[in-house]
C-alpha cells in the first residue's frame, strides 16, 4: 500500500457565497466523505487549515526571510488534506472522485515518497 495526500485547493473565497444552511449540507457531506475513508480503512490523517493568512519562509541572499501569507488577494490557497493509503494512483483517484470537495474546488492527489 502507499500513501497520498490529498490537498484541498481552493479559492479564498469559495464558500462565501454559501448561505448558512448550505453550508451546514456540505459540512455534513465532508464529515460523511471523510468518515467513508475511515471505515475503509484508507484514511490515516485529515485536517482543515485555519483561514487567513500563514507564514511564508525562504531565503534572500544570506538572510531567512518570514512574510504574512497568503493573502485574500492570493487565487488559490490550501484549505486543507486528507493523508490516505491505497494501493496507487488509481485507488487515490477513485476515492477522491466523489469528495465534496471537487464540486466546489479541486483537490491534488501527491504519492508520498517514503524514505
Amino acid at each position: 500500500m502507499s500513501r497520498f495526500l490529498l490537498l484541498a485547493y481552493e479559492s479564498p473565497v469559495a464558500f462565501t457565497e454559501l448561505s448558512p444552511e448550505e453550508a451546514q449540507s456540505l459540512l455534513q457531506r465532508y464529515i460523511a466523505w471523510t468518515e467513508r475513508l475511515r471505515a475503509g480503512g484508507h484514511l490515516l490523517d485529515s485536517n482543515k487549515l485555519k483561514d487567513g493568512a500563514g507564514r511564508a519562509v525562504r531565503r534572500e541572499g544570506s538572510e531567512v526571510v518570514v512574510r504574512d501569507g497568503p493573502y485574500a488577494e492570493t487565487k488559490e490557497v490550501i484549505g486543507g488534506y486528507w493523508l490516505i493509503e491505497t494501493r496507487d494512483y488509481d485507488g487515490a483517484v477513485a476515492l477522491a472522485r466523489d469528495c465534496p470537495h471537487v464540486d466546489y474546488a479541486h483537490l491534488v492527489i501527491r504519492q508520498i515518497d517514503e524514505l
